[in-house]
């Protein structure tokens, strides 16, 4: 799979994403809160992986949670690029910290054991059989996400206790196009040692 990279509006993505999640949230009592800074601005990457892991970390945090809080916050991490420079004109010590967009997703729903962190982004893998027949779901979400995200550069993190809910962290490149080749061609073989 290949990666399209375009620039896009960082809050025009959430408000989209928000809304349609939305009926999600509801579905089971919860409340979303969304903190999104609007001056954000934009970033280059692939827009429908960005936009599909956004839904996907969303969504798992609205069917494990019944009658809680979802939250998503979105920051910007790292050094900027004043406005109009790309990256390519860039001095070389502006590459090396260029910023990460941090978007983070947490809930008040089930959480996870340490047993369970561990395997959450294997493909096909869930908490446990009791899990499966109770959400659904066949266990691809997360392993497609990381992989997404190990395309642009990035990566998905977690932090879960049982019984009181978990956090899941994306980090994105702000300039997907601006790493090098030779790098992302690195993270596509460590994906395909994962078969």
């Amino acid at each position: 799979m290949d990666l399209y990279l375009e620039s896009f509006d960082i809050p025009s993505l959430i408000r989209e994403v928000v809304s349609t999640i939305a009926p999600l949230v509801s579905r089971n009592g919860n409340v979303l809160i969304v903190e999104c800074d609007q001056q954000l601005g934009s970033m280059c990457a692939d827009l429908t992986k960005t936009r599909q892991n956004l839904y996907n970390l969303l969504s798992n945090a609205c069917k494990f949670t019944a009658q809680g809080t979802i939250r998503l916050t979105v920051s910007r991490q790292g050094q900027n690029l004043p406005p109009g420079l790309k990256s390519e004109d860039a001095p070389q010590s502006s590459k090396k910290a260029q910023s990460l967009i941090i978007f983070r997703v947490s809930d008040t729903g089930i959480g996870m054991t340490a047993e369970q962190i561990n395997r959450v982004f294997q493909a096909f893998t869930q908490a446990d059989a009791s899990t499966t027949r109770k959400y659904g779901g066949t266990g691809l979400g997360l392993a497609i996400a990381q992989r997404f995200c190990l395309m642009m550069g990035g990566m998905i993190t977690v932090e879960s206790e049982f019984g009181q809910g978990s956090t899941f962290t994306m980090s994105i490149p702000a300039n997907v196009e601006a790493i090098k080749k030779s790098s992302i061609a690195l993270t596509l073989e460590k994906i395909r040692s994962l078969y």
